[in-house]
């Protein structure tokens, strides 16, 4: 699974790539994580950047403009993996 991380370039990410980790970790999800800068990105994904950090899953803008929480990754990580595999 590739998750993306939109960024303004003067924003740090830390906390939002821990979050994920752990919540793939928890989920036994291999995930893909991979950061921008890239102002392109932004456009590709229709994100304003007043929106950051903006989380694409597989392509998909699921988190925009906030922390994100713990219990939130988990379950939408468990969505997708499920929809992947099965559908």
């Amino acid at each position: 699974m590739r998750i993306d991380i939109l960024l303004k370039p003067d924003d740090t990410c830390d906390q939002v790539e821990k979050t994920l980790k752990t919540a793939a970790k928890i989920t036994n999800v291999p995930v893909e994580i991979v950061k921008t800068h890239d102002f392109r990105a932004f456009a590709n994904c229709a994100v304003n950047p007043s929106q950051t950090p903006a989380v694409i899953i597989n392509g998909h803008v699921e988190f925009t403009g906030k922390e994100l929480d713990m219990e939130a990754a988990k379950r939408r990580l468990k969505e997708i993996a499920y929809r992947k595999d099965f559908i």
